[in-house]
């Protein structure tokens, strides 16, 4: 269900970024099976949220922040299109600044392609902000301060 997300989402966001076979190629391999299942460890330890979205117990979408010693960092944040600007993005996040707060970081990050022009909205409008001076090649970097309280 995860792959099949990935797969719709990257479809619809990327389709004039990346050719399909790409796109393809990517998520089969960044979403197979194994790759989600090797999240689990973190999940259990603590230092992975991963957060899953249902409707009509089918998987719409999901979010992913890891922490790691240099801080928070959100990994993906996926909807199926049809669902997009709905509010559930807006959810995950919540959820997962929480966790990000719960470890006592008061920022996270994100890399967004910067021809993502849905994705670079969408962050945007969360409350992030565009460090370019952070920019890796193709990336923007962008973070989002969060209140402890």
């Amino acid at each position: 269900s995860i792959r099949g997300v990935a797969l719709e989402a990257w479809r619809h966001t990327y389709r004039t970024i990346f050719d399909q076979q790409f796109i393809e190629n990517f998520v089969n391999r960044n979403y197979a099976p194994e790759a989600i299942l090797s999240l689990f460890p973190g999940i259990q330890a603590g230092s992975i949220f991963f957060d899953v979205a249902a409707y009509a117990s089918k998987v719409i979408g999901f979010c992913n922040i890891g922490i790691t010693k240099q801080g928070a960092e959100l990994y993906r944040i996926y909807l199926l299109p049809t669902f997009t600007g709905q509010g559930i993005g807006q959810r995950f996040l919540e959820r997962g600044e929480a966790f990000v707060v719960e470890h006592g970081i008061d920022s996270y990050s994100c890399f967004v392609h910067k021809n993502n022009e849905i994705g670079k909205r969408f962050y945007l409008k969360s409350g992030f902000k565009h460090i370019s001076a952070k920019d890796k090649a193709d990336e923007w970097f962008m973070e989002k301060s969060l209140s402890k309280t």
